[in-house]
């Protein structure tokens, strides 16, 4: 078997006609015929049936053909990736992220780029989402992986959109919204607050949930600010208040029996969302920011 009589097989099964399938891969209708009896004795099984008018896939074809589709893409994203490997001799690039950036699934980006660029010398830089814009205009930072801001309008630097994440109240199961299956900002207007605060960020940056609070038309009413999701969950469930919080982050407490985890929706009914983007200044000229930036969007 090779990767030839996979690709031969796979045209022939979609097709479930040897002539077309020969036509698409550029060979006769008899080495098409011959290729597919040399893998039907190669594997030991027969993969299609046929009759002088047309030919079906068997069992065994119908999983052979899903497996063999699956090998070949695989064949094809390997290839993709040491070319782009091949492309990154070496360079330099200081990444920062924010507070929280590592329990999401983000950090799989930059193991990717890791393994595809492993001359690229990658340097980590964890900050506030104020402080790694100060970083990125310094100089001291080439690409910041951060929350969007939605209260701040930062100048001279680019952007691009990383990923979403949706947005969950956190509330005990006691409490009288706890059936509901989705809400709306604004019917927690009389609810007391629990804000999630990471030990690295600084006070004045809850931004990235406050914009969320005034979709409803209110300011929260703060009863207390916590660093640790555990002590936010505990203090929930004693119905000491409510919390908002990103999908990564109460992913472990879903199946709790002492909280209610709702989705919070917007009034068109789709999901409220913390974004991640990627932030670099205009004038950085570094080449690796770029190989970055197109090993991103291979993905």
């Amino acid at each position: 078997m090779n990767f030839n009589q996979l690709e031969y097989f796979v045209s022939a099964a979609e097709h479930l006609n040897f002539t077309k399938a020969a036509r698409e891969c550029f060979i006769s209708q008899t080495a098409m015929t011959q290729q597919m009896q040399a893998l039907e004795k190669t594997l030991g099984v027969q993969l299609f049936v046929r009759d002088k008018h047309r030919i079906e896939l068997t069992t065994a074809g119908s999983v052979y053909l899903k497996e063999a589709r699956a090998i070949l893409k695989r064949s094809d994203e390997a290839m993709r990736l040491a070319r782009m490997a091949s492309k990154g001799v070496d360079g330099e690039i200081t990444i920062g992220f924010v507070s929280g950036f590592g329990q999401s699934d983000c950090y799989e980006i930059l193991r990717g780029f890791h393994e595809v660029f492993p001359n690229i010398k990658l340097k980590l830089l964890r900050n506030t989402m104020s402080g790694l814009m100060d970083a990125l205009q310094r100089g001291e930072c080439d690409l910041a992986l951060t929350v969007q801001p939605h209260q701040r309008n930062y100048e001279h630097m680019n952007r691009m959109y990383m990923k979403s994440y949706p947005i969950f109240v956190v509330l005990s199961k006691n409490h009288r919204l706890s059936e509901l299956t989705e809400i709306e900002c604004k019917d927690l207007k009389e609810e007391s607050f629990i804000i999630m605060q990471p030990a690295a960020r600084s006070r004045d940056e809850m931004e990235e949930m406050l914009w969320v609070y005034q979709r409803g038309g209110f300011l929260p009413q703060v009863v207390a600010v916590e660093k640790e999701p555990e002590m936010i969950m505990l203090m929930a469930s004693l119905e000491m208040g409510v919390s908002l919080m990103p999908e990564y982050i109460v992913r472990p407490y879903t199946k709790s029996e002492e909280l209610a985890i709702i989705p919070v929706m917007k009034s068109d009914k789709t999901a409220e969302t913390l974004n991640f983007e990627m932030v670099w200044a205009k004038e950085n000229v570094n080449p690796s920011v770029e190989k970055f930036l197109e090993w991103w969007k291979e993905q």
